[in-house]
């Protein structure tokens, strides 16, 4: 290869990754999304080995991720070079997962030829999405359908698909795009060709048809009754909150407890919002009694019922201990799990509803596989010690009086980065969750585009449950979401201030929320024979 083609690879690689990063929020608009991968397909046509194509597969997402999720290393390195280290980890490795439907795409073209390479590029790149959820390395915040949220009237279809369905989408016209441009391009069709036409119409529907839908739909009014939900932005340092000295514990507190009740003055509020971990400390632990008894007498006197975020604590013998359980101090042969938690406190009531967090962030909230090397549990620790989380293995959904509604009110509050999950969110909201909740702490970041694309991504989980969200974040962005993705009172980043809002109640569920991912299992079915296919193809053409 010589020095001029290599430039004009590398030059794809950039345009294709700098496209499809441009394409994700917070800039306000998708569109280059369905260009981005144009670059890449005629990358992938002029490789000429497997290592080849993973070698430039990988330089293009590597920039994609660059780009896009560059924040994930902090913004202040010096605070915590643990999560520092982390995300840089997480930007070099996770465009190896990339390099999988690239590969592949360059294996069935090699084989079965390029038109059926392209034919069944949307569901490979469709099916790679879906199973890069499954494992303990999972990181699916680049998600192509992430891109969309800005543009709720075209991807109002995701109540049957699911997000997934929506990256199928923008890869099949990123594909039409790519035919014409170089079927035109080397003049085999003109405008008179019939082929010309088929991929032109399968092109111009492709854009009008959701587009009409959402449209539609947008216009449909099928809201029932409402909550009044509360929310707090308390916009406290994420770091300096998990100072370990008693007296500023309790002056956190006091704080908190402050904000809650000015809040709760306004008697017609069903229940306020604290954000993740906004109580940086064991509560329910009986070293922390009287805090625990302030918040509760605070509870009854207000009369509002508070979810908040919280850490949880459990203790187990060497026999029970999960895999990655920490050790007690001395020689009490207990071992522990903390937990990453939320926690419904009822006016009047003794019983504190918990849920432990079960999806955790790679690296930084909890080392991946580390049920298999547990001894990186202690090696391995934040600087503000809060790492190595365990898993929660509860599927709580709170459950809220509801005296003024005829029926308990059921909600569940999904925790920071479980908001990137489709098909595990939708499995609270089939368990009966009439209205969501997310509660979040993304000032770890700064002023960068993480809190405003986990923000938007939220916008997704609205749409494909027909489910209003009402989400609470330390620092920003809180805001209220509709059942139809639409946002309303989003707060400025790193400011202090409530919310109220009046959040639908709803009780229908999608298609996704019965179904789950039954479309992009259906990609990963159909991957499964093009990949089978393709071996029984090279074996007899050895023959």
């Amino acid at each position: 290869m010589n020095q001029l083609s290599r430039k004009y690879m590398v030059g794809l690689a950039v345009m294709s990754g700098l496209l499809l990063a441009a394409s994700f929020p917070p800039v306000p608009t998708g569109i280059t999304a369905f260009l981005g991968l144009v670059p890449f397909l005629f990358l992938m046509e002029s490789m000429r080995s497997t290592w080849q194509a993973f070698r430039y597969s990988y330089m293009t997402f590597l920039i994609f991720n660059i780009f896009t999720i560059y924040w994930v290393t902090g913004y202040d390195m010096g605070k915590d070079p643990w999560l520092f280290a982390a995300g840089v980890a997480v930007i070099l490795v996770h465009p190896l997962l990339f390099t999988i439907p690239g590969v592949l795409f360059y294996k069935v073209t090699r084989h079965l030829g390029q038109v059926v390479a392209l034919a069944t590029f949307p569901f490979i790149w469709t099916a790679y999405e879906w199973l890069a959820q499954l494992p303990s390395l999972s990181f699916p915040w680049l998600v192509l359908a992430n891109s969309q949220t800005y543009d709720i009237d075209r991807i109002q279809f995701i109540q049957y698909t699911g997000a997934l369905g929506a990256s199928f989408w923008i890869v099949g016209i990123n594909v039409l795009v790519y035919v014409l441009i170089v079927k035109m391009g080397l003049k085999h069709w003109d405008f008179r060709t019939p082929k010309f036409y088929l991929v032109a119409v399968a092109l111009l529907l492709s854009v009008l048809l959701p587009a009409s839908h959402g449209r539609y739909v947008l216009n449909q009014k099928s809201y029932h009754k409402t909550v009044n939900v509360g929310i707090i932005q308390p916009n406290i340092d994420p770091y300096e909150k998990w100072s370990s000295e008693p007296g500023a514990r309790m002056k956190l507190l006091r704080t908190l407890l402050t904000a809650y009740e000015a809040l709760g003055k306004r008697k017609e509020l069903d229940l306020i919002l604290l954000p993740e971990t906004a109580i940086p400390f064991y509560i329910l632990e009986q070293t922390y009694l009287p805090q625990k008894q302030l918040l509760q007498e605070t509870v009854n006197r207000v009369g509002v019922p508070l979810l908040t975020g919280f850490p949880d604590i459990q203790y187990f013998t060497e026999d029970e201990a999960p895999a990655g359980a920490r050790k007690l101090p001395g020689d009490s042969g207990l071992r522990y799990e903390s937990y990453n938690s939320s926690m419904l406190v009822l006016p009047f009531s003794p019983q504190v509803q918990v849920y432990h967090k079960m999806k955790l962030t790679p690296m930084s909230e909890r080392v991946p596989f580390i049920e298999i090397f547990p001894f990186l549990a202690d090696a391995l620790s934040w600087g503000v010690g809060i790492s190595n989380w365990g898993v929660g293995q509860d599927t709580t959904v709170f459950t809220l009086p509801g005296k003024d509604y005829g029926r308990p009110i059921r909600t569940w509050a999904m925790i920071c980065y479980e908001t990137l999950y489709p098909e595990f969110v939708a499995q609270f909201v089939k368990r009966g969750s009439h209205f969501l909740a997310v509660i979040t702490n993304d000032g770890w970041f700064g002023k960068t585009s993480g809190p405003y694309q986990l923000q938007r991504y939220t916008v997704l989980r609205a749409i494909e449950n027909r489910r209003a969200i009402a989400r609470c974040a330390n620092n920003g962005v809180s805001c209220f979401i509709d059942p139809f993705g639409r946002v309303s009172q989003a707060t400025e980043l790193y400011t202090k201030t409530t919310l109220v809002g009046k959040v639908p109640l709803m009780q229908e569920t999608t298609l996704y929320t019965r179904w789950g991912d039954w479309f992009a299992r259906l990609c990963a079915f159909g991957t499964a024979l093009l990949i089978i296919t393709m071996f029984i193809y090279r074996k007899q053409k050895r023959l």
